[in-house]
């Protein structure tokens, strides 16, 4: 191999389309660029997904779905995976030694295997938990202590419950306070001055 014998690769440099060459090279006048417009222009810079003003495709389809931002600090842990924590302690510390979860999860919940094969006696802490699973665990002589986290929820969905009832019921009672009521019929004088107005 000599230095004056080196070559890029075949098919790794390709010479680039020289447009405006005349008519019969089939990119003269234009240049492929077509007939006025904003692609023809020197500086066309249109955002991605832009579609010349028409209703672009992003905003024509139906929107579904969400993102919740709590998806990524939260796990799930089966029955069967418990077997493999040390002590009969299960708690947040336990699972992240037995490296059922990483160091970014703030929320588990413990949720009932396909063919459960749970025999350790143990006691959850902190940690949520299925009926199934929880069902399963106190089979085996185990006891599950409700997480903190989950009882703030029940008390705040219990308290919101109560706010939505005691408007309601304010509602309902102010309308049966007035009663049904009809609207004020009008008068001569003003049905004559609706009709010179029309007029």
């Amino acid at each position: 191999m000599r230095l004056d014998s080196l070559k890029p690769a075949e098919g790794s440099r390709k010479v680039a389309v020289r447009v405006g060459r005349g008519i019969g090279s089939g990119l003269g006048k234009t240049c492929g660029r077509g007939v006025k417009g904003a692609g023809a222009r020197k500086s066309a810079h249109k955002r991605p997904g832009f579609e010349g003003g028409q209703m672009p495709m992003k905003i024509r389809l139906p929107k579904f779905g969400f993102w919740s931002p709590k998806a990524d600090v939260t796990a799930e842990v089966t029955l069967n995976d418990l077997n493999r924590v040390e002590g009969d302690v299960v708690d947040m510390a336990a699972l992240l030694a037995a490296r059922l979860i990483s160091k970014k999860v703030k929320y588990v919940k413990v949720v009932l295997s396909r063919v459960p094969n749970f025999t350790k006696k143990i006691t959850l802490k902190g940690v949520g938990v299925t009926k199934g699973a929880k069902a399963a665990i106190e089979a085996v002589g185990g006891t599950v202590e409700v997480a903190q986290y989950i009882t703030d929820a029940a008390a705040r969905l219990e308290a919101s419950n109560k706010k939505s009832a005691a408007k309601q019921q304010s509602r309902l009672e102010a309308l049966a306070a007035a009663g049904k009521q009809k609207p004020a019929k009008k008068t001569a004088e003003q049905k004559a001055a609706k009709k010179a107005a029309k007029a």
